[in-house]
């Protein structure tokens, strides 16, 4: 007897190549742990972008706004409005080098990071829990050799002088 799809299911019945399921999938479990990230970040009196940005900083002390736009898949002006406010609030300080900034935690942000990293932690490995440590292996071993083969791609589009698929799409939304 062939099983019935629930037609309210989150993978289209049409959609069967597993590429687009495990994005699907991807992005459901990226977007729940984001939103929970995010109350917990809250929870402390700052936003789930502040969060990342404090633990950014304390991976790589002296890191530029440039570097932290690229890593946090952002613009760089985006990330100078949010720097800006965290300034502000005495949770980083932005050091002139030539024509770069470079990024360094307050003992304010030092503060925060030390305090709320172990509990960020706690969080993910709450939402890991419903797979064994093995498969946990497995997973990050499968999501950080697709990492690199993303990192490789654009890597080869930037060293070809092509822009980013997603730069295209962010200049055709501000010129609308």
């Amino acid at each position: 007897m062939e099983k019935k799809q629930n037609p309210c299911s989150p993978i289209p019945t049409r959609t069967r190549h597993p590429a687009v399921r495990a994005w699907i999938y991807l992005m459901r479990i990226a977007y729940r742990t984001e939103r929970e990230s995010a109350a917990h970040a809250y929870a402390h009196g700052l936003t789930f972008a502040q969060l990342d940005v404090i633990f950014h900083i304390a991976k790589c002390p002296g890191i530029t706004q440039q570097e932290l736009a690229e890593r946090m898949l952002v613009t760089p002006g985006n990330v100078t409005q949010l720097l800006q406010r965290m300034e502000r609030q005495g949770l980083i300080k932005r050091v002139p080098e030539g024509r770069a900034k470079r990024l360094y935690l307050t003992e304010k942000g030092q503060e925060y990071c030390e305090q709320l990293l172990p509990k960020q932690e706690q969080l993910h490995i709450q939402q890991f829990a419903g797979l064994t440590l093995e498969e946990q292996e497995q997973l990050l071993h499968l999501l950080m050799k697709l990492d690199r083969a993303q990192r490789r791609k654009v890597r080869a589009l930037r060293e070809a002088g092509e822009r980013l698929p997603w730069q295209d799409a962010a200049s055709q939304a501000a010129n609308a």
